[in-house]
């Protein structure tokens, strides 16, 4: 039984989170320090921009992560450690998403951005449980083309055109 004092330990999610801020900070270091060109938007605005964000998120997981571990009543511990735990093992959906990344990055030059991405999006809907066809063909449809406008028109950027009606 957990005595007032008892000593809890980090949740995977927060040493996801250690990881992912310690990474930021080593990408962030390199590409401060890095040379860029270009006058107002620089090669290194976009990189530093991911960086920022992806470690705004790790701190959000971390704090999320630290009010979990101070909510939990010592009942609630040990109310929790009767329960039934979830079998040990690597959920199917992980390797089955890296290998639906790997048909996605294989048929981006072929079918072109938009039809890849939307038969992406609709994919990873169908693996992680989206049963509602509206959500996922109107993210399927929606989403490519916005992020198509966003680098084509605002960040020059030109997305692959499908190779395979050229």
């Amino acid at each position: 039984m957990a005595g007032p004092h008892s000593r809890r330990q980090l949740d995977p999610d927060a040493w996801a989170a250690l990881v992912l801020l310690g990474l930021c900070a080593v990408f962030l270091t390199n590409l401060l320090s890095s040379d860029a060109t270009g006058a107002y938007v620089t090669s290194t605005t976009m990189p530093i921009a991911v960086v920022v964000v992806m470690a705004g998120l790790a701190v959000l997981l971390l704090g999320g992560s630290v009010l979990r571990m101070v909510r939990t009543a010592p009942q609630q511990e040990a109310a929790s450690t009767t329960l039934a735990a979830p079998a040990p093992g690597l959920d199917w959906r992980v390797p089955m998403m890296v290998a639906w990344l790997v048909v996605y990055i294989a048929a981006l030059p072929w079918l072109g951005y938009l039809v890849a991405s939307g038969a992406f999006l609709i994919g990873a809907g169908l693996l992680y449980g989206n049963r509602r066809w509206w959500v996922l063909i109107g993210s399927a449809v929606v989403l490519p083309g916005l992020l198509l406008l966003f680098f084509e028109k605002v960040m020059i950027v030109l997305l692959p055109a499908a190779r395979l009606w050229n």
